[in-house]
């Protein structure tokens, strides 16, 4: 029996049906796919889609507002806005560079610019602006600087900055009426899609303005307005106010990510230093925020305003400027006396600070800076914060302190004041000592500014108790014991950030490396430098019987009255207690005691009884001697001395604090920073009567 074998042509068309029923599933499978995910997106996760629908076809844009102002203790403006008429350009999503170019060209007919400063990148973006004109020079460009190795086009924006380094400086020379177009051009070129900018031109007279309003027509998008500029008023704080940057500097570089993140833009402007940069989000008025909405095609349907501008807030300080000015006129009444004596060649300047002892306020931060050099004086405020001195004595409450925190002396304890003689050296002595040895207490240590009481206390601290002819040891205790003494001096603010609410100032020059001779000297001020701002808080701390309270500049946050000057207070400013001085009530009494004996102790050897002459409150005070040596120009060697002196009036009920900072006088014997802050707590007393 034959078997019937299936022909080939029957087995292949048995396979069609199974290969289309495999088709149509898979049909089946992605319009399931497909049916399910536009489910997803229209019903589940309608409201995601919708939103971000709405975002491509909005754009939130936002203005800066009027900067608020800072003002003295009594209100006098310190710095104001001057407002002033100006060319504004608002740049369209649809405007192109050539556009850009044609307008800039037409508004320099009713604009003046005086001062152009225009960067090759600038000349080559204008030059590049005509698309036929970029066009060439990209045809031009060799072949690798167009494609990749693939034969694609680069990325557009390398192929544009390979066509910009390509031009030649013949390509963009232009004349300078030229140059004023393409200075225009460049701001216009800067601004961002829908961002109105302030164009930078000479002011503009009202014939100006009037002919930019009647030719509106033939200038897309240019209008006028009124902006401000900064005006900082003449006087003794200018220099602490600091500045703020231009719309067309907007954020510094190294500030931006930060300013972005809190929501401002790259053309804000901000303050850059000091007074402007501390309370920046304070003086920043609200920004305008407006919503732009667009069409599918890009063009725009309609602008609603979500946020009002308004003007910034107010900074009002804690100093009086007619004190300021006082304290000013003092220091420069002095300093060219010493000048005039040739006592203060070599002196780098001389510096007062004026604090509040409970509160920290800061009544008045004056100094003049030196140029040995050029012998120019020049106000300089800053000084106070950022310059360093060697503090001489005064550091003597400091050490008395580290001496009872350690347990080396105890209350008012009586010390041998001797040369202190080491083995191979030359003894360290006080200013008295040649006046023979004498037993003396801790309020006549401070009293009679003795060098060898504070010295036998760092001894004590570094585990050597002082006998004649002893050799110094250098060993692990001598770190120990300068970090002991440093931390010390901290709590008086001494080589410690103050806390004073301006940035940028220095903590002293506190070397890393030392010798044992260095940290003995240091128990009376002559080794560690200190910023007149230090000096201050110091004596501040002591004043108050040990809080030590952060300086501050600013006395509150104001409003805005109906004329846009100084209206209510909304937050006071104060300064922060920083730390207690680790005393005793009652020894903290000995450094005030000791502090009041300095310039009303009936002993001869009292150190600051001049002081009292003439003074119309009470003062206490510590009188700070500190030994340099100045260079002459041909190179000789001299003597000079650091006198500076911080105080404190009056003595039972303390209301200033005041440190007075006269370095590198060759006159030994001065006695101006005597006079000088007798002077400064009379002054102040007459104008904010103290008793």
């Amino acid at each position: 029996m034959t078997k019937h074998v299936p022909s080939r042509k029957g087995r292949e068309d048995a396979f069609i049906p199974r290969r289309l029923n495999i088709l149509f599933a898979i049909v089946i499978v992605l319009f399931s796919v497909l049916i399910s995910r536009l489910a997803y997106m229209q019903i589940i996760n309608k409201d995601f889609y919708t939103d971000k629908l709405a975002k491509a076809s909005q754009k939130v844009i936002t203005n800066s507002s009027v900067r608020g102002q800072i003002y003295d203790a009594k209100g006098l403006a310190l710095v104001e806005n001057q407002v002033e008429q100006v060319a504004t350009f608002t740049r369209s999503n649809k405007m192109t560079a050539r556009q850009m170019k044609e307008i800039a060209a037409k508004l320099l007919q009713w604009v003046t610019l005086t001062d152009v400063d225009v960067t090759p990148r600038e000349r080559a973006d204008y030059y590049l602006a005509d698309p036929e004109v970029y066009a060439e020079v990209v045809k031009t460009l060799p072949k690798d600087q167009r494609l990749d190795t693939d034969g694609n086009s680069l990325d557009e924006t390398v192929i544009y900055n390979n066509a910009v380094a390509s031009l030649t400086e013949e390509q963009t020379a232009y004349s300078e009426e030229e140059l004023k177009v393409v200075e225009l051009f460049s701001q216009m070129n800067a601004a961002a899609y829908f961002e109105t900018v302030n164009l930078v031109t000479d002011p503009l007279t009202a014939e100006q303005i009037a002919m930019i309003a009647a030719n509106e027509a033939d200038l897309p998008e240019i209008s006028t307005a009124s902006s401000w500029k900064r005006v900082v008023a003449p006087t003794s704080l200018a220099s602490i106010i600091g500045t703020v940057t231009t719309q067309q500097v907007g954020l510094p570089e190294e500030d931006a990510k930060e300013y972005l993140a809190k929501g401002y833009s790259l053309n804000d402007r901000v303050g850059t230093a000091y007074l402007e940069k501390q309370y920046e989000e304070v003086l920043q008025g609200q920004r305008e925020k407006k919503e732009i909405n667009l069409d599918r095609n890009g063009n725009v349907e309609n602008i609603t305003t979500i946020q009002e501008g308004s003007k910034g807030k107010n900074v009002k300080l804690t100093i009086d400027l007619a004190f300021q000015d006082g304290v000013n006129a003092i220091l420069k009444r002095y300093f060219d006396s010493e000048l005039a004596t040739g006592s203060a060649r070599y002196s780098e300047g001389v510096y007062a600070v004026a604090l509040e002892p409970e509160t920290g306020a800061v009544l008045a931060m004056a100094g003049y800076s030196h140029d040995t050099k050029t012998n120019e004086v020049k106000e300089n405020a800053l000084g106070t914060i950022t310059n360093t001195f060697v503090p001489g004595s005064i550091v003597k409450g400091a050490t008395l302190t580290a001496g009872w925190e350690e347990g080396v002396i105890a209350g008012n304890q009586v010390l041998l004041d001797q040369p202190i003689q080491f083995a191979g050296s030359a003894p360290i002595t006080s200013w008295f000592t040649l006046y023979g040895n004498r037993n003396i207490n801790a309020v006549e240590a401070l009293q009679y500014s003795s060098n060898t009481y504070m010295v036998q206390i760092a001894l004590d601290m570094l585990g050597q108790p002082y006998v004649p002819g002893m050799i110094l040891k250098e060993n692990d205790s001598l770190n120990t014991s300068m970090e002991k003494l440093r931390t010390t001096f901290g709590e008086y603010g001494l080589g410690a950030p103050t806390g004073i609410d301006l940035p940028l100032e220095s903590t002293g020059f506190i070397p890393k490396e030392y010798s044992i001779a260095n940290y003995l000297t240091n128990s009376f001020g002559q080794f560690d430098n200190y910023t007149p701002m230090q000096m201050a808080q110091y004596v501040a701390t002591i004043a108050n019987g040990g809080r030590r309270v952060s300086p501050h500049i600013a006395e509150g946050i104001y409003a805005n009255n109906a004329e846009g000057g100084l209206g209510e207070k909304i937050e006071a400013i104060s300064g922060k207690e920083l730390n207690q001085v680790n005393l005793s009530a009652e020894e903290m009494a000995l450094i005030q005691q000791g502090f009041y004996m300095v310039v009303n102790g009936g002993s001869g050897l009292t150190t600051g009884r001049g002081l009292a002459e003439g003074a119309s409150v009470s003062i206490s005070a510590k009188t700070g001697t500190a030994e340099t040596f100045v260079t002459t120009e041909t190179g000789q060697v001299l003597n000079a001395v650091n006198t500076n002196i911080v105080s404190y009036a009056p003595s039972s009920n303390p209301k200033i604090a005041v440190a007075v900072i006269l370095p590198n006088l060759t006159d030994l014997n001065s006695a101006a920073s005597k006079y000088i802050t007798t002077e400064i707590i009379n002054l102040y007393q007459s104008l904010h009567p103290m008793n």
